[in-house]
């Protein structure tokens, strides 16, 4: 079984407290293929993005998939970015979704599906004192709309850890 042979990967050398898992799952009409999903949560100083996207068609053939699962477990291990790296084999798709936490609260993503937001919370505030121009730095901006709401921005960033 796949998951007695490929144990979850701890990289002690690690940039973050991120981690992922690499999701081999059947797919298709009559679940001819196997196919690569990555899912995983992003630790950042302000945020935590929790995702899971689709990666590719592996192989119709169950070792090839593995093998090929696995060299791409040992390139997001080697990145020295996720701090653990796992495996796991599904008879079913994984949905796909993509959300961020950050300054106590939920962001959306907006219609044009390019940046995230959300209102701006007591706890966002208390930073923006302390730590303006670390939160721009990060990536984060705030604009005042129609009756005086605050909203927190940041652009969408696509999961790509190749």
């Amino acid at each position: 079984m796949f998951m007695e042979e490929v144990p979850i990967m701890i990289n002690e050398e690690s940039t973050s407290f991120s981690s992922c898992c690499l999701h081999i799952c059947r797919t298709g009409e009559k679940e001819q293929y196997y196919t690569l999903y990555l899912e995983g949560v992003s630790v950042g100083k302000y945020h935590y993005n929790y995702f899971c996207d689709y990666q590719q068609n592996l192989s119709h053939n169950k070792t090839h998939a593995l093998a090929k699962a696995q060299a791409r477990m040992m390139e997001l291990y080697a990145s020295n970015y996720w701090r653990s790296v796992e495996l796991e084999f599904h008879e079913s798709p994984r949905i796909i979704y993509d959300r961020m936490e950050a300054f106590g609260t939920e962001f959306k993503t907006a219609k044009s599906g390019k940046v995230m937001w959300a209102l701006a919370t007591q706890e966002f505030w208390a930073l923006w004192k302390s730590s303006k121009q670390e939160i721009k730095d990060a990536g984060f901006w705030v604009t005042k709309f129609d009756g005086g709401q605050w909203r927190v921005f940041c652009k969408k960033v696509k999961m790509d850890w190749s």
